[in-house]
């Protein structure tokens, strides 16, 4: 990350903050922008010291950044769940085990395609699918869902692998935010009789990237996350931008509180977390958009071909940063999925057969470790300040 990344979060909290919390974010600012800005084997603990300052000026000044009087208006996402303020939150829906994954991947690479239509615009090259599922399954009568598809293509034959790493990413920490995607082969000839005589669609077969074997890779991704596995129905859905939608600041300010806000949804909080921590985590500082799952009162992830870049640029960070330094309470399964996550587990999920099948360059999972190790150190020194039950409250 560079110093003008860095230099967002300088300027960003002592401009909301202000008073004498002020000169030490300033001070707790400029450490991280160094210590970042030097390359990782000429790092020290600056990080974990700049990370403590922020923690320790944050929790009493954030909570008057936003007045007890402001009312606050959470977007329509279906009746609250009925559950008392004294009893925990329900098993978060993202710990399915590997069985659930497995099938689930089988079901999106394997099961018969019955239809495409174009979707979007035609030099985006993206499919409404008719799949299959279950058709393979003996004594199984087949039920056809509608998935999406994009076809690799000439001018990115490899960009169907970031959306795919990310979706690992957020199954191997136990987020549920990011839909269901696998990678399949799928012949030319196939293609073309799927799309049949349509003009616009099969002008996009010029443009796909064909292996010597007369097959494309392509990235298959399931409507919607649920628990466990995706959900095969389409959500009834609500997409809004991320730099500027007012339910964001709205869960923003949920995420400041150091106790549950009025009006505070806390399954919608957690994904809101999930969010930002997998978009830090993965580089993706260009985010435009968020799905709302209204019926099943969710977040979704689906455009993710930003994730994994191969170089951050200034300032593409600062917002998912900002609102994880200013957030006072996260999810302890998070906490939990980070401290495993080490480098070795992302090396086994993001490339899982070397280099003949990485998902991402190997520089990519140094910066994901340098990410989770902040991500991380700055959690940690929150519950050394507050105690692990009041942070880890979600």
């Amino acid at each position: 990350m560079s110093r003008r990344a860095r230099g967002g979060l300088a300027r960003g909290l002592p401009r909301r903050l202000g008073g004498a919390a002020a000169p030490r974010l300033l001070v707790a600012a400029a450490l991280l922008a160094a210590s970042c800005a030097r390359p990782s084997s000429e790092r020290s603990g600056a990080p974990a010291v700049a990370i403590a300052t922020l923690t320790e000026v944050a929790p009493a000044t954030l909570a008057e950044v936003a007045p007890a009087a402001l009312t606050e208006v959470a977007p329509a996402l279906g009746a609250p769940p009925a559950r008392s303020s004294g009893e925990p939150p329900a098993p978060h829906a993202a710990n399915a085990g590997a069985a659930a994954d497995a099938h689930t991947a089988r079901d999106l690479q394997r099961s018969p395609l019955r239809a495409l239509r174009v979707t979007g615009k035609l030099t985006d090259g993206r499919f409404e699918a008719t799949l299959a599922l279950g058709a393979a399954e003996d004594g199984a009568a087949p039920r056809e869902v509608k998935v999406k598809l994009a076809p690799a293509q000439k001018k990115s034959p490899l960009a169907f692998r970031r959306p795919l790493a990310f979706y690992r990413l957020a199954r191997a920490l136990g987020a549920h935010v990011v839909p269901a995607a696998a990678a399949r082969r799928i012949g030319i000839g196939e293609l073309a009789s799927l799309i049949g005589r349509e003009p616009a669609a099969r002008k996009l077969l010029r443009r796909l990237a064909v292996m010597n074997d007369g097959t494309v890779d392509a990235l298959v991704l399931a409507p919607a996350p649920g628990p466990p596995g995706p959900r095969w129905i389409a959500p009834r859905r609500q997409t809004i931008r991320f730099d500027d939608a007012q339910e964001l600041d709205v869960w923003a300010r949920w995420a400041r509180s150091p106790s549950p806000a009025r009006g505070e949804r806390a399954p919608i909080l957690r994904d809101y977390l999930e969010v930002l921590a997998l978009d830090y985590l993965a580089g993706n500082g260009l985010r435009k958009e968020i799905v709302i799952d209204v019926g099943a009162g969710a977040l979704s992830l689906e455009a993710n071909a930003s994730a994994f870049p191969l170089h951050v640029k200034a300032h593409e960070l600062d917002r998912q940063l900002d609102r994880l330094v200013e957030a006072a309470r996260f999810p302890r399964a998070l906490r939990d999925a980070l401290a495993r996550f080490g480098p070795g587990e992302a090396a086994a999920v993001l490339r899982p057969g070397g280099i003949e099948e990485e998902l991402v360059p190997p520089r990519a999972l140094v910066e994901l470790e340098e990410r989770r190790q902040a991500l991380l150190s700055l959690i940690e020194t929150k519950i050394a300040d507050r105690g692990e039950d009041a942070v880890l409250s979600l």
